[in-house]
């Protein structure tokens, strides 16, 4: 059994932690599991990619080959629509409808994409794949950082591999001090598929 998870986004949304609690449950499980995080100028909102590698064999990189994540998750828009080279057909997406404009759109040089287009971009990546508003469910929470938690229920409910208790479990375990807002955003989450 092999498993990709490639998880996109920008600084300050949550990637890292969400690959945390996802490499975490895998090796629960007892599977190996290589992870690894790019980072740019993540604390300016720069981008954040996190690769994830389960397998019950032998891994020997921690990158996702192109054409071979099984799931990403799009924290942000632009981001995952960047990635969409390492999907293939039967890729799991579930995108975070959100946008972060980055300094060039701010700056009027670039142009943001327009959500149908982004809609547009995201369904020729797979057929398989859930666009949702993580953020926008999060701030109703009253705690817009937990859109990564929304995020992860989202995956519990799309994945069969993922087990909704055991990965809430893995939640409060890996962030105890904001367990009580990360459970009800991933029960949020769980109910937006």
């Amino acid at each position: 059994m092999k498993f990709n998870i490639l998880i996109s986004g920008v600084g300050g949304q949550g990637t890292i932690f969400a690959s945390r609690v996802l490499s975490s449950y895998a090796m629960t499980l007892g599977f190996n599991v290589l992870s690894t995080d790019t980072v740019g100028a993540a604390q300016r909102g720069g981008s954040v990619t996190s690769h994830i590698r389960i397998s019950d064999e032998e891994i020997y990189s921690p990158l996702i080959p192109k054409g071979r994540a099984d799931v990403i998750l799009g924290f942000e828009s632009i981001e995952m629509l960047r990635h969409a080279r390492l999907a293939n057909k039967n890729t799991l997406y579930i995108l975070n409808l959100h946008a972060v404009p980055t300094t060039f759109t701010m700056m009027g040089i670039d142009k943001y994409p327009t959500d149908e287009e982004i809609i547009n971009a995201a369904r020729r990546i797979s057929s398989r794949g859930y666009i949702i508003r993580a953020t926008e469910a999060a701030q109703k929470l009253g705690f817009p950082q937990s859109a990564n938690a929304v995020m992860l229920g989202a995956l519990a409910k799309a994945e069969p591999f993922f087990k909704k208790d055991l990965l809430k479990e893995k939640l409060r375990e890996i962030a105890p001090r904001f367990s009580d807002v990360n459970l009800k955003a991933f029960d949020v989450g769980y109910g937006l598929i």
